[in-house]
């Protein structure tokens, strides 16, 4: 299992940093996690993660244990946690904290395998765009319902000209 903890060090002389230990994800950047990672598959609320027992996160969620510790060390920053990943696998999925004011930042990363660096998911973000597009696209009952209907007023036509 890797895991990346994005925690920061919070201490420069004796004086703390900053009140949040964890690098905020600009909005350029959140548009790139979120084309590589476009499903938010989890939303845990701090009060319910902080009460709960340490295989919480692995029972309810499917959070690997070694994973859990680096959350609920970041929940204490945090209103809530989401959990961000590819559709229908759990393939390096993140996990952000979000403060009240909407701020977003990265706790973690995880996978089974070595995880891709930031800047080559940056690199190839207009991939990752067009793949979901196509994704929402092909999934899109109204496209469907759209090529259905297209082809009876193609076949209604090219009946009509016999």
């Amino acid at each position: 299992m890797f895991i990346e903890n994005y925690r920061l060090d919070t201490m420069i002389g004796g004086q703390p940093q900053s009140m949040i230990p964890y690098p905020k994800i600009s909005d350029e950047d959140w548009v790139k996690w979120k084309a590589f990672l476009p499903v938010k598959s989890d939303v845990i609320c701090k009060r319910e993660l902080l009460s709960r027992p340490k295989a919480f996160l692995h029972t309810a969620y499917g959070i690997p244990p070694d994973v859990s510790p680096e959350i609920t060390q970041g929940a204490r920053h945090f209103d809530e946690i989401e959990v961000w990943g590819k559709r229908k696998i759990r393939k390096d999925p993140i996990a952000v904290g979000l403060t009240g004011n909407g701020e977003r930042y990265l706790i973690c990363r995880w996978g089974i395998d070595k995880l891709i660096p930031f800047e080559k998911i940056k690199s190839r973000s207009w991939l990752y765009h067009i793949e979901n597009f196509i994704v929402t696209l092909l999934t899109s009952a109204i496209f469907w319902l759209g090529g259905a209907a297209a082809m009876l007023l193609a076949m209604s036509y090219i009946a009509g000209q016999e």
